[in-house]
């Protein structure tokens, strides 16, 4: 075998094995779901990037949301709760937060909600 099919033959393999790795790293990427809860005002909307683990442990990376609430207060305890879920990746624990008790519970609610829609 000549030196010039060795190398083509390589070079297949070398694009054969990356396209191979990017397909299984599309499969296996974090998706986004979006869930729903009751704010102070309105609806509080929350897309998570979010997928199970091995364990079939939720593990979340993003969390963004929109609201009708009042900014300067829903905004940092928003920001509170996201902050606690992204450490503890413990959704269960989460409290409301004093001051924003309404706009804390439609966002748990709006994770829940978004996280029961995670397949296995």
């Amino acid at each position: 075998m000549n030196v010039e099919k060795i190398r083509k033959i390589c070079v297949i393999a070398f694009i054969v094995v990356g396209l191979a790795c990017i397909f299984v790293e599309k499969a296996n990427a974090p998706k986004e779901y979006t869930g729903v809860g009751d704010g102070f005002n309105d609806e509080i909307t929350v897309t998570i990037l979010a997928k199970k683990n091995s364990k079939g442990e939720v593990r979340i990376s993003d969390i963004k949301y929109t609201h009708d609430d009042t900014a300067a207060i829903a905004d940092p305890a928003i920001g509170q709760l996201i902050t606690q879920i992204k450490s503890t990746q413990d959704i269960s624990k989460l409290d409301a937060v004093a001051g924003a008790t309404y706009s804390s519970e439609g966002f748990i609610m709006a994770v829940e909600d978004a996280v029961s829609k995670i397949e296995d």
